[in-house]
């Protein structure tokens, strides 16, 4: 549901579709950071954990 923030990696590459519940900031999703549990890949991607 993407409420905790537990799952937060870095999306190095690629683009996902992220639907969440407040569990990141508008700045870390600026940065690339995305909500693992809740964001569903459009093709290839990358993330450092």
């Amino acid at each position: 549901m993407g409420i905790c923030g537990t799952c937060k990696v870095m999306k190095t590459a690629g683009e996902v579709e992220m639907e969440h519940n407040g569990g990141i900031t508008d700045e870390d999703v600026a940065e690339g950071y995305i909500l693992s549990c809740c964001s569903v890949p459009k093709g290839d991607v990358a993330i450092d954990y």
